[in-house]
């Protein structure tokens, strides 16, 4: 193999733009152009725009979201991913490994692709390795509620701070089991912050990069000023999120099997094994949980197919009155579509037809 490629994987809100700034102030390639900086990342998100555009083609072909709590969101997603999304990935690797022997790739919703981003790293002669960035699902959930969630209800409040627990296990679990067996490494946030140079040294070893500096010296270094352990802006605890105990039970204990992997190495038999126990415990209960929502998945549906058809009425071009005393007319082939859509495929059509309309104003 010609290079490197680190994929950066993580929850978001879990420290991978922090991980992924620092390997590009030691010299390694990230491509841009980036996200740029804004009050929920202040120095950076330093995440390809092109790698996000990737991924979001990716989760919406496969009608998912990006962070997503379906135990089946995996199978959807390698369901989505045709040769057509290899060979584009392959060929943009290959223009950013020119000149680069260490690329580094961070986005979140990177989960969802991780297999086909080593199969594409491959074709394009690169080898892979994984940085798997460790935050507590209470931290991660309570940063995300602060910037993301609405604070007018508390009663969506709470489903908000449910739903992001669920997806949090289930992006863990999967990112997991997608990496074990390969070159991976995993950095706890808070040893990253508060040791930037211990945490980076092992990251090196572990991964066989090159930095541009001897991490054994302590002279200053540009990382100094990007890293500031005030990054770590939100301090939750479990006490202060409403979960379900189950729920919350869940989480913790793949939170604690992941923290074990950082002090036992790459891959632990025991340690897999639990983590596959705990996935199937954690899709009992979310299929427990589906099954009592099905009523009001059902009413969802139903009012969300009424709404698009009265849009679609609201759209038709006015009649005369004899007009419309005239026999029913052959439904459209929209109208068919909308008919005949599941529930799921319905709710992302109207949530297009929103966004659409938001965008023309």
């Amino acid at each position: 193999m010609s290079g490197l490629l680190v994929l950066v994987t993580g929850t978001g809100r879990s420290g991978t733009s922090t991980i992924s700034g620092s390997l590009h102030h030691l010299g390694l390639h990230v491509p841009g152009p980036y996200l740029g900086a804004n009050k929920t990342n202040p120095k950076g998100f330093y995440e390809s725009r092109w790698a996000v555009d990737f991924h979001k083609e990716l989760t919406g072909r496969a009608l998912i979201d990006a962070f997503d709590g379906q135990p089946d969101a995996m199978q959807r997603a390698r369901s989505a991913a045709g040769p057509d999304m290899r060979s584009a990935l392959a060929d943009w690797l290959r223009v950013q490994a020119d000149g680069h022997t260490q690329v580094v790739v961070k986005d979140p919703r990177s989960v969802w692709a991780q297999g086909l981003w080593r199969d594409a790293a491959h074709e394009a002669e690169l080898d892979i390795a994984y940085v798997s960035m460790l935050r507590h699902p209470a931290e991660v959930i309570g940063s995300r509620a602060t910037y993301y969630a609405s604070k007018a209800d508390e009663a969506q409040r709470r489903r908000y701070e449910v739903c992001s627990v669920g997806r949090w296990v289930n992006g863990s679990l999967i990112s997991e089991r997608e990496t074990r067996g390969q070159r991976r490494t995993f950095v706890p946030y808070t040893d990253l912050l508060d040791d930037w140079r211990t945490v980076l040294r092992r990251v090196r070893d572990d991964l066989g990069l090159e930095l541009n500096t001897d991490l054994s010296q302590n002279s200053h270094h540009p990382v100094d000023d990007f890293i500031d352990p005030n990054l770590r802006r939100i301090r939750v605890t479990w006490e202060e999120l409403i979960v379900p105990p189950d729920l919350r039970g869940i989480a913790q204990s793949v939170w604690d099997e992941l923290s074990g992997l950082y002090g036992l190495g790459a891959d632990d038999e025991g340690t897999s094994s639990r983590l596959d126990e705990l996935s199937g415990r954690y899709e009992t209960l979310y299929a427990d949980a589906a099954a009592i929502a099905l009523d009001a998945a059902a009413t969802q549906v139903k009012e969300a197919r009424l709404r698009v058809e009265r849009e679609l009425r609201d759209q038709r071009p006015r009649k005369d009155d004899a007009a419309e005393r005239k026999p029913a007319h052959e439904p459209s082939s929209e109208e068919r579509r909308i008919r005949d859509a599941s529930g799921r495929e319905l709710l992302r059509a109207v949530g297009r037809r929103l966004v659409t309309r938001i965008r023309k104003r």
